[in-house]
C-alpha cells in the first residue's frame, strides 16, 4: 500500500512541519500546532519552531513519545502477538529485548501504544503515523480486550464496581465505564476498555483488592492474534486496514 507522498531522499534538509506532513502525521497547519504543544522532539530535545530543519535519514523525530516520523515509500501494518518480557519500544538503554527484535521488515515500524513488559498479546506496529495517532487518541474509543488472571476468584457482586467507572486508588485518576465478564472458576476476567492509561487494567483490579498475576491482550480494535503464537507476527490485510480507518475516521 503506497503513500501518496514521494519518498524523501536521505540526507536532505527539510522543515519540520513539512516533514511531519510528509510522514502522514498531520497537515502542516496541524503539525505547527503539535509543535507549539510540545509534542514533537528531535534527537531527544523537544522542539517548538515550525521553521526548524531536520535532516532525513539522520535526525530522530518522535511524536507524542512513541511514534517515530519518517517518510516511507510503503506503509506497513503489522499485528504481533507479544511475548512476556519484551519491551514495547524501539530501543532500550538497558539492552533488554524489544518487540522490534521480532519484526523482520526493511521499513521502520513502531508500536501503536504500549503494553507493559509482563503483559502479552495483541500489539499493532506501523509506519503510518496518522492512523497510529488516531488509534491512540481517546476520542476514537478503540476497544482493547484483555484476559486477566487474578490471585483470587473475582466475586459477581464486585462486577458493577469494576465496570461502572472508578477512581484509581494509587493516583485518584478517574477511568470510564467498561465491559467485563467473569470466566471459569472466577479467577479469570475478560475486560474491555477504550482508554489507555498506564497499566490501567492492573490498577483497576488493584483498586478493588486483587492482584493480576497474568494479563493478555486478546484483541485490539477488533483484531485478535488468531493462530499467531507468542513472538509471531503478520501483515494486516487490506480489509483490516480499511476497517481501522473506518473505526478512527482516518482518510
Amino acid at each position: 500500500m503506497a503513500s501518496s507522498s514521494p519518498k524523501q531522499p536521505k540526507g536532505e534538509e527539510i522543515r519540520i512541519n513539512r516533514y511531519l506532513a510528509m510522514c502522514g502525521i498531520a497537515s502542516r497547519r496541524a503539525a505547527d500546532q503539535m509543535l507549539l504543544e510540545g509534542r514533537v522532539s528531535v534527537n531527544g530535545r523537544v522542539v517548538t519552531e515550525p521553521g526548524l530543519k531536520v535532516v532525513t535519514g539522520r535526525d530522530e523525530v518522535i511524536v507524542d513519545g512513541s511514534i517515530f516520523a519518517e517518510p516511507e515509500e510503503h506503509l506497513l501494518y503489522i499485528l504481533f502477538n507479544k511475548p512476556r518480557n519484551a519491551i514495547t519500544t524501539s530501543s532500550d538503554e538497558r539492552q533488554r529485548e524489544t518487540v522490534l527484535d521480532y519484526i523482520d521488515v526493511r521499513e521502520r515500524v513502531y508500536p501503536v501504544g504500549r503494553l507493559d513488559r509482563k503483559t502479552t498479546g495483541v500489539l499493532l506496529l506501523t509506519n503510518d503515523g496518522m492512523l497510529a495517532n488516531r488509534l491512540m487518541h481517546p476520542s476514537s474509543l478503540v476497544k482493547k480486550e484483555y484476559i486477566a488472571v487474578l490471585d483470587a476468584p473475582f466475586p459477581q457482586a464486585s462486577l458493577p464496581l469494576l465496570t461502572g467507572g472508578m477512581r484509581l486508588s494509587d493516583t485518584g485518576e478517574q477511568v470510564s465505564a467498561c465491559q467485563a465478564r467473569i470466566m471459569g472458576d472466577g479467577s479469570q476476567v475478560w475486560i474491555s476498555i477504550h482508554e489507555g492509561k498506564n497499566r490501567q487494567v492492573r490498577r483497576m483490579f488493584k483498586t478493588l483488592g486483587f492482584e493480576v498475576t497474568r494479563l493478555d491482550r486478546s484483541a485490539y480494535a477488533g483484531l485478535a492474534a488468531g493462530d499467531l503464537r507468542r513472538g509471531q507476527w503478520r501483515h494486516l490485510t487490506r480489509a483490516e486496514v480499511r476497517e481501522l480507518r473506518r473505526l478512527t475516521g482516518a482518510p
